[in-house]
C-alpha cells in the first residue's frame, strides 16, 4: 500500500494498453451473453416500470425499483418495441406491473424477444463496466498497477457476476456504487473538502436510486463525515450539509419531483418513500427460502454464509481469508452489507450480496499484494478463476462451484435465482432438437413465453399451482415419458402448505439432463 501522501504511478502505456484489452474482451463477452441469455423472473416488470417512467406515467403496483436503472436503460427501452397494451386493456385493471408485462411478453416472438431484449438490456453494461474500472484505479492506488489490474480482472473472472452482468436488473448498478461510495468515503478520509464531500453525497444518493438497502449509506454518511472532523466540527458540520443537501436534492430529481408529506412539512422523494414502505411490509411477509433441502418461511441467518461457500469460486475464497489478515479495514464495509442481508428475510440468491463483492476482491487484492513477490501466484490465480469462465458457458447464472458439485448439485444446497431465474426456456427447445424429441411434458417458472419457442403440440403443459387451475390438483401425478421441469418448481418452496409436494414425483428421481442447468429433464418409467 503506497504510503499516506504518496500517489501512485502515472498510467503506463502497457497498464492502459492491458485494463484496455481485458474490458474490450469483457464487453465482447457480456455482448454474446446478452443474445444466449433467456428472459427471467423480474426483468419484464421492471422493462415495463423503465418504460413508463420515462413516460411519466410510472404508478403500477408493486413500485419497489429505484429509479437508477430506469433513468439508464428506460429510453433504450421504450425505443426496443415492447408491445404494451393500451390503459384501456382490462389487464390494466390490476394496477400490477407483472400481470401488464406478462400480457407484454406473450405477444412478443422469438425474434423480437432476442432483438428488444437485447436494446433494452445493452445500457445497463455501464455498471459492471464501470466496477471493473474503478476496482483498477482504486487498487493500483492502494497497492501496485500490477495488483489493481489483478483485482478487475478478478472481478471480470467471476462467474455469478458475469452471468447477472446482463440482465436488466440492479443488482450491478447496487454493486458498482457501493463500491463508488467507499472509494468516495475513503478520498474524504484522506483529504476532506467541499468537494469531496459532495462526491461522498453524490455517491450515497447514487447507492439509495440503485436498491433500497443501500438506505444504510445514509446514516453511514453521517458518522464517517462527523468522524473525519471531530476536531472541527463546524467545518464537519458544513461538509454535511453539503452532503446530504445535495443527495436530497438529487434523489427528489430523480424522482421526477414527485414527493409525500412526512408529518406535514417534509417533502420525501415519493418513488423512494413508496418502496422503502413496500420493502418493509415484504421484510415482514412470508419469504420462503430453501436451504439445504429445506424450507424456511423467513428467510435463515446462515442463508448467504452457504450460498458464499457454494457459489464463490473456491481460490477467492482463500485470497479474502488471507487478505483479512493484511487489510482488515477494507473487510469492514463488506461485512456490515451481508450482515444487514443475514438479517433480513429477503433472501432470494446470492446475487442480492453482489454489492460486497467488489470490496470483498479488492481484501484479496492485499493478499496479492503482499505475495507479490510470487510472481507465479496472480497468474495462477487467474487460470484458475478462468476455467469456470471456459467450462460453464454461457450458464453463469446456475454456476456452483466444484467443491460444492456443480451446478448439477445445487438443489442439495439452494434455488431461486442461485440456480432457475427462467432464463433457459430456448436451452429447452435446443435440447429438444438435439436429442429428436417431439413433446414432452414441462412445466416452466419465469419471465420469458414458452409459446415464443415451443409450439402447443411439442408440449404437454403442466400448470404450475399458483393460479386456480393449478391448485385444482394436490400432487401431480405423471404418466411414463419425458418432462422438463423448472428447478424452482421441483422444490416446491414457492407454493401454499396444501401444494408443496405438488412435484412430488420428480423429487424422487434423478434428472436425466439438464437443458442449462435450470430446467431439469427427468424420464418417468
Amino acid at each position: 500500500m503506497p504510503p499516506s501522501g504518496l500517489q501512485p504511478p502515472g498510467v503506463s502505456r502497457w497498464e492502459f494498453a492491458t485494463i484496455a484489452i481485458a474490458l474490450a474482451a469483457y464487453l465482447s463477452l457480456l455482448l454474446a451473453l446478452i443474445g444466449r441469455t433467456g428472459v427471467t423472473v423480474d426483468e419484464p416488470s421492471h422493462i415495463l416500470s423503465s418504460i413508463l417512467y420515462w413516460e411519466g406515467n410510472d404508478r403500477l403496483l408493486p413500485r419497489d425499483l429505484p429509479p437508477l436503472i430506469k433513468i439508464v436503460a428506460g429510453r433504450a427501452a421504450a425505443a426496443a418495441g415492447f408491445p404494451i397494451v393500451e390503459e384501456s386493456h382490462p389487464v390494466w385493471q390490476t394496477k400490477h406491473e407483472w400481470m401488464v408485462s406478462l400480457d407484454m411478453m406473450r405477444r412478443m416472438n422469438e425474434d423480437r424477444i432476442r432483438d428488444a431484449m437485447f436494446l433494452a438490456r445493452l445500457p445497463l453494461l455501464i455498471f459492471p463496466v464501470g466496477t471493473a474500472l474503478l476496482l483498477w484505479w482504486w487498487g493500483r492506488q492502494l497497492y501496485s498497477p500490477l495488483t489493481g489490474l489483478a483485482v478487475a480482472a478478478l472481478f471480470l473472472l467471476e462467474p455469478t457476476a458475469l452471468g447477472h452482468a446482463v440482465l436488466f436488473k440492479n443488482d450491478h448498478a447496487s454493486a458498482f456504487t457501493f463500491l463508488l461510495f467507499w472509494f468516495a468515503a475513503w478520498q474524504y478520509w484522506r483529504q476532506p473538502s467541499l468537494l469531496r464531500a459532495a462526491c461522498l453525497g453524490l455517491a450515497a444518493v447514487l447507492g439509495l436510486l440503485a436498491k433500497l438497502s443501500m438506505l444504510i449509506l445514509l446514516p453511514i454518511l453521517g458518522v464517517w463525515i462527523l468522524a473525519r472532523g471531530r476536531n472541527d466540527l463546524r467545518r464537519a458540520g458544513t461538509h454535511l450539509a453539503l452532503a446530504a443537501g445535495l443527495a436530497y436534492a438529487v434523489a427528489i430529481a430523480a424522482c421526477q419531483f414527485e414527493v409525500r408529506w412526512w408529518n406535514g412539512f417534509l417533502p420525501l422523494p415519493e418513488q423512494i418513500a413508496h418502496g422503502v414502505g413496500s420493502l418493509m411490509g415484504n421484510v415482514r411477509s412470508d419469504n420462503a427460502v430453501y436451504l439445504l433441502g429445506q424450507r424456511y418461511g423467513s428467510g435463515h441467518r446462515a442463508y448467504f454464509v452457504v450460498a458464499t461457500l457454494v457459489k464463490a469460486p473456491e481460490v477467492l475464497l482463500l485470497l479474502l481469508a488471507a487478505g483479512v489478515r493484511f487489510a482488515p479495514w477494507l473487510a469492514v464495509p463488506p461485512a456490515i452489507y451481508f450482515a444487514a442481508a443475514s438479517m433480513s428475510s429477503l433472501q432470494f440468491g446470492f446475487r442480492l450480496i453482489l454489492p460486497c463483492l467488489p470490496m470483498a476482491l479488492l481484501v484479496c487484492g492485499a493478499a496479492l499484494e503482499h505475495w507479490r513477490s510470487r510472481k507465479w501466484l496472480a497468474p495462477a490465480v487467474l487460470a484458475v478463476m478462468a476455467l469456470p469462465v471456459l467450462l460453464y458457458y454461457p450458464f453463469y447464472i446456475s454456476y456452483f462451484n466444484a467443491a460444492s458439485g456443480g451446478p448439477k448439485q445445487a438443489l442439495r444446497y439452494l434455488s431461486d435465482s442461485n440456480v432457475d431465474w427462467g432464463q433457459d426456456i430456448r436451452q429447452l427447445r435446443r435440447w429438444m432438437h438435439q436429442h429428436n424429441i417431439i413433446r414432452m411434458g414441462v412445466s416452466y417458472m419465469g419471465g420469458d413465453n414458452p409459446l415464443a419457442y415451443l409450439r402447443p403440440d411439442q408440449m404437454k403443459w403442466i400448470e404450475p399451482p399458483f393460479n386456480e387451475k393449478g391448485r385444482a390438483t394436490l400432487v401431480y401425478q405423471p404418466t411414463p415419458g419425458l418432462y422438463a421441469i423448472s428447478a424452482n418448481l421441483v422444490t416446491g418452496q414457492f407454493f401454499d402448505a396444501a401444494h408443496r409436494d405438488f412435484y412430488k414425483a420428480f423429487r424422487g428421481l434423478t434428472p436425466i439432463d439438464y437443458a442449462g442447468y435450470s430446467i431439469y429433464i427427468f424420464r418417468v418409467p
